[in-house]
C-alpha cells in the first residue's frame, strides 16, 4: 500500500494502482488538500517485525496468491531506524546531518512526526549553487520548510508489508530514487532506496516477485 504526503498531511493512501490513477487525475486537475495526524516512530535499533495480520491483509489487497515464489518486502530490505529533520530547523542543523550521516534523502518531519517532504543532497547543492554560498545572509534564519517546501511539495511512501517490486515500479513511473516507508497508524519506520532493491537482487538471483 502507498501515500503521498504534503507540508498539509496525507492526500492519498491506497494501492499502486489507485496512486496512478489519482497521479493522472493531478495532471488535469488541481488536487485537493486533506490533513491528518501522524505520530513518528521513537528511534530504536531493534530489528523491524511486522504481524501475520499485515501480510495476509495485503495479499488480500492485491488478490494474487495463487503464485508460489519468493516474495520480498519493504520490511525486510529497509534501513531504518530513520534519521530525520524538522521542519523547523534551519539549514545549519541540515548540513550537519549530511556530515554524519552518508543518506542521500532525509524525511522532512513536522513538530508531531507528521511527514511534510523529503529533503535530498541534491535539494542542498542545487541551493548552494544557486545562491554561491552554504549560509546566504538573508536566507540564515529561515526553517527548512520555507526554503525547500511549498504547497506543490510532495512525498510518496510505502507501508513495511509492500513487496519491492511494485515500489521499484514506482521509482521507474515518478523518477523516485527513495521511498518512506510508514505504518498505517503514520509512524516512519524505515526507507527504501534503489540500491536497496539492487542489493536484495543481487543477495537473491532466483528473486521471483508478484506485484
Amino acid at each position: 500500500m502507498f501515500a503521498i504526503y504534503t507540508p498539509n498531511g496525507r492526500t492519498f493512501s491506497g494501492t499502486l494502482e489507485g496512486l496512478r490513477q489519482i497521479e493522472k487525475s493531478n495532471r488535469v486537475n488541481v488536487a485537493n488538500k486533506h490533513q491528518f495526524l501522524d505520530d513518528l516512530q521513537e528511534a530504536t535499533g531493534k530489528k523491524y517485525q511486522v504481524t501475520t495480520t499485515s501480510v495476509n491483509a495485503y495479499k488480500k489487497a492485491i488478490k494474487k496468491q495463487d503464485e508460489i515464489a519468493p516474495i520480498h518486502h519493504a520490511y525486510q530490505i529497509m534501513t531504518s531506524p530513520v534519521e530525520v529533520l524538522r521542519g523547523d530547523n534551519v539549514l545549519a542543523v541540515a548540513i550537519d546531518k549530511l556530515k554524519n550521516f552518508s543518506y542521500q534523502v532525509f524525511p522532512v518531519v513536522d513538530s508531531r512526526g507528521q511527514l511534510m517532504g523529503t529533503l535530498s543532497r541534491q535539494h542542498i547543492y542545487e541551493y548552494i549553487l544557486r545562491n554561491k554560498t552554504v549560509y546566504h545572509e538573508k536566507n540564515k534564519h529561515k526553517t527548512l520548510a520555507e526554503l525547500f517546501l511549498n504547497e506543490k511539495s510532495k512525498a510518496y511512501s510505502a507501508e513495511p508489508v509492500t513487496d519491492i517490486r511494485r515500489i521499484a515500479a514506482l521509482f521507474i513511473e515518478n523518477k523516485l530514487n527513495s521511498i518512506c516507508i510508514i505504518e498505517s497508524t503514520g509512524k516512519i519506520v524505515g526507507i527504501v532506496s534503489r540500491t536497496d532493491i539492487v542489493n536484495a537482487t543481487i543477495k537473491e538471483p532466483p528473486l521471483s516477485l508478484w506485484c
